[in-house]
């Protein structure tokens, strides 16, 4: 996960149609690299209003940059899981119950890509999968959300990720979630794009 080299090709590139596990692994691994990046150096350089060129300079912010993007990496995975589940339970049918699990297996796979980031403990990726996990079994209890929601609660994780101290982001929640939020809702639309759901359901869950 390069820091700032995807972002525009991620924008306007067309998605690859994804009607295989390995097709979502490589959706679910592109689209939380965007969703993470995006959020927080979008947020950096509005917050750095004209000065964002200078901050972005400096070898100590980046590094900081860096480490806040890798570590908001896990909770965007995570809300896309959340969002995959629910599109594609409809085509599970009687098979829904096991798609949770398939989906932490994607998931699982697309840390195992990545090394550990610099810095980070050695349970990092073990934790960024339990938060998957938990994620997914929440959304067992009821009917799934609406995209627009999805972005709670992982937002807090992002937000109290930045590279900013938290006493001079406070107030910045609100856009920090509402980032999130309209870059999963065009994530979702891709996705149903690019998805052949029936086909998904039957390479994740088996024909039976």
């Amino acid at each position: 996960m390069g820091l700032i080299d995807n972002l525009v090709s991620t924008v306007f590139h067309k998605d690859p149609p994804v009607a295989t596990a390995a097709a979502l692994e490589d959706f679910l691994d592109a689209r939380a690299a965007f969703l993470a990046q995006k959020c927080v150096v979008e947020f950096c350089r509005v917050r750095a209003g004209v000065y964002w060129q200078k901050l972005f300079s400096e070898e100590e912010f980046r590094q900081k940059l860096t480490a806040s993007c890798w570590q908001s990496f896990p909770p965007a995975v995570a809300m896309l899981a959340e969002m995959l589940e629910g599109t594609i339970r409809p085509a599970a049918g009687l098979r829904q119950r096991r798609l949770p699990e398939a989906i932490e297996a994607i998931a699982a796979t697309v840390f195992e890509r990545h090394p550990l980031p610099a810095g980070e403990p050695d349970d990092f990726w073990s934790k960024a999968r339990d938060l998957v996990r938990e994620r997914l079994q929440a959304t067992q209890l009821d009917a799934p959300r609406p995209v627009r929601l999805m972005a709670e609660p992982m937002a807090r994780l992002i937000h109290k990720a930045l590279p900013i101290h938290q006493s001079l982001v406070g107030h910045d929640y609100d856009y920090i979630r509402n980032n999130l939020r309209m870059n999963l809702l065009r994530a979702h639309e891709d996705f149903l794009k690019a998805a052949d759901l029936a086909a998904l359901a039957d390479d994740l869950l088996g024909r039976n």
